[in-house]
């Protein structure tokens, strides 16, 4: 026990045994015993403080134990994936969340150089290696990549990269925070496809909408639209406007005669001639069962009959072919057309004055 209080307090025991030397060397001089209890104090006072010194380095030591062990409990509570790597690949630290998202545990992190960079998908490393070397000039980033499980798939992770300076101002490492962000990724491209059907479905709404659906120009109802657009741009600006209608004769007899089949491909054969020998300014629409409007923006009435009489030629020398029958079908067309006029109010005048031409051309035609 003695032993024990003398090892812990030693400067205490040496003051002791110098102050009873001067005691007793000088046990008839007071100065002697005086002397004695001065350098007692202050062996006293030097035991005090290494011992404080002494608790206050345990208790620190014990400190940072204590913190170390709260950090990483907390670390490996949290979704985050927390890391703390060099620049020459080797990990630091990294939480046990790592093992949930790639299948590796921390030790195995440790073990290998470079591990996160090699686990990286081949398409992404590029990307990530060059976003490594940007921290070293004190950058910081977040970028997406995907990582290899241990399983051989792949998850996506979002990468919180932060640059790290020691008290002179330099890098010395960087830290990261990985999230798994997998399951939003999977939504993203699921809204994405969705997105891509969506946009299908208007387009095929609209071409409905617009288009007639068998010869691929436009309807009535949307060449109404158009006209009446190219009526006011033409009053305004004091342009010549014309159109034709054109109709297929004898369309009736040829489906009675050959089939609905045959007369579709002739409708179908007449709007690729129009469109093929028009103007892109120029606009068609199946207008009837087998009526086609042609719409000719600034072509005034002289320039109309050149215009009409080439469309109708073209069309006439076209072909309909019904291979298994090893026959061929001639067809002819009539046509009306019209230019503005100071008569023509509206667009339905427009109309009737080629309607009424187209009526009166199919009659000489009978006669």
């Amino acid at each position: 026990m003695l032993k024990r209080y003398i090892s812990k307090y030693k400067y205490c025991a040496i003051g002791v045994i110098i102050a009873m030397n001067c005691a007793i060397v000088s046990i008839f001089k007071l100065e002697g015993i005086i002397f004695g209890l001065v350098v007692l104090a202050f062996c006293c006072t030097l035991q005090f403080f290494i011992n404080s010194e002494d608790h206050d380095k345990s208790t620190e030591n014990e400190t940072n134990t204590v913190s170390e062990k709260l950090f990483h409990s907390v670390m490996d509570i949290i979704p985050e994936i927390v890391y703390i790597s060099m620049f020459d690949g080797s990990v630091k630290y990294i939480s046990d969340g790592i093992e949930k998202v790639v299948g590796h545990k921390p030790e195995e992190i440790y073990k290998t150089r470079n591990i996160l960079l090699q686990l990286a998908h081949p398409d992404d490393r590029e990307k990530v290696s060059a976003q490594i070397q940007k921290l070293q000039n004190g950058s910081e980033a977040t970028i997406e990549y995907r990582l290899l499980k241990k399983d051989g798939s792949y998850v996506w992770v979002s990468d919180s990269l932060n640059s790290v300076k020691n008290e002179w101002g330099n890098v010395t490492h960087y830290n990261g925070i990985l999230i798994n962000v997998d399951e939003r990724k999977l939504h993203d491209k699921n809204l994405q496809s969705l997105n891509a059907r969506i946009h299908q479905l208007n387009d095929m709404v609209n071409q409905h909408a617009v288009r007639d659906s068998l010869t691929n120009v436009y309807n009535k109802r949307y060449s109404l639209v158009i006209l009446q657009n190219e009526f006011n741009r033409a009053r305004t600006q004091n342009k010549p406007l014309s159109c034709i209608l054109m109709n297929i004769n004898h369309l009736a007899s040829i489906n009675n005669q050959y089939g609905y089949f045959m007369g579709n491909r002739i409708l179908i054969e007449v709007a690729r001639c129009l469109q093929k020998h028009i103007k892109s300014s120029d606009i068609i629409s199946r207008f009837g069962d087998g009526e086609f409007l042609i719409m000719l923006p600034e072509i005034d009435k002289e320039e109309l009959k050149r215009v009409s009489d080439l469309l109708v030629n073209e069309v006439e020398r076209c072909l309909v072919k019904d291979e298994e029958k090893n026959m061929k079908i001639n067809f002819r067309v009539t046509v009306g057309s019209s230019s503005i006029t100071a008569t023509t109010k509206t667009i339905t005048d427009l109309i009737e004055q080629a309607s009424n031409a187209l009526y009166t051309a199919k009659a000489a035609k009978k006669a």
